[in-house]
């Protein structure tokens, strides 16, 4: 390798690194979570972890009963609805010319 080639390596290493370093230190103040700053935001934090674990045990408290399933009443229902005959869609060739369909006109 000659020696252009290794300043070059060794300079894009050395932005590399003050980038790296440069970005870590811009994001630490973001990454810190300090709760002692803001008390009103812990607050609501902690309501609303509260209000979710109220719902979360109502929920749980649910019970549903699926015995209806079984009923023999249900299991008798009929369907009453028809086949859809399937039609076909578009043409084959699309570009092809179209031909008029024959009529009942005498």
């Amino acid at each position: 390798m000659g020696t252009t080639a290794k300043n070059l390596v060794i300079i894009l290493g050395l932005i590399t690194v003050a980038f790296a370093g440069y970005f870590m230190f811009m994001q630490q103040d973001a990454t810190t979570l300090s709760f002692d700053v803001n008390d009103q935001v812990l607050q609501n934090m902690l309501t609303n972890s509260q209000v979710f674990i109220e719902r979360r045990q109502q929920l749980e408290r649910i019970a549903l009963d699926t015995s209806f399933f079984t009923d023999p009443r249900f299991a008798s229902f009929q369907t009453y609805d028809t086949d859809i005959i399937t039609q076909p869609i578009g043409r084959s060739d699309p570009f092809a010319t179209v031909v008029p369909l024959p009529t009942d006109q005498n």
